[in-house]
């Protein structure tokens, strides 16, 4: 189970590392194409920026789906994705890093709060069967996050095009 301040931790890193990017890549370079969708990489942090203010939300799904069930089952996960993508189109870089620090600070205090039996209540979503609740956080959210930001990264600096 991951604990508490692993999932604190990882939210830190979650922000430190969306703050990095965002002052560290030229413009040109957040216009490359990232992943097998074609999200650049400003789309990819409005969608790390978005999905943190989802993740309340989400626990409170997983806690709410019956024993068993897979929370996730009826999510349409694509148009969500477009719709957090979209809203978030004419913001910077900057700013997107000053939203993802913003909503998972939410998220690190929702955390910070949050009982030790919920933490550890077994949950299903998606392909994440029979996890605890803060195993679904740190997979679902800070190790997603932190793989979005990485793709960036290596869509600059380890593609054909790279300086």
């Amino acid at each position: 189970m991951s604990t508490r301040d692993e999932l604190i931790a990882g939210y830190e890193f979650l922000i430190q590392e969306a703050r990095r990017i965002a002052a560290s890549l030229q413009p040109e370079q957040w216009s490359r194409a990232v992943d097998q969708d074609g999200w650049k990489g400003t789309e990819v942090l409005a969608h790390v920026a978005g999905i943190g203010g989802v993740v309340v939300p989400l626990v409170t799904a997983l806690l709410n789906a019956p024993e068993g069930t897979n929370a996730l089952n009826t999510a349409t996960i694509d148009p969500m994705n477009a719709g957090i993508v979209a809203v978030r189109a004419d913001k910077t870089p900057a700013e997107l890093a000053d939203e993802v620090a913003q909503s998972y600070g939410a998220v690190i205090e929702w955390v910070r709060n949050a009982p030790e039996e919920t933490l550890a209540k077994r949950v299903t979503a998606g392909g994440h069967k029979d996890v605890t609740v803060s195993d679904a956080l740190m997979r679902m959210t800070v190790l997603h996050g932190i793989a979005h930001i990485y793709s960036v990264y290596s869509a600059v600096f380890f593609s054909q095009e790279a300086p």
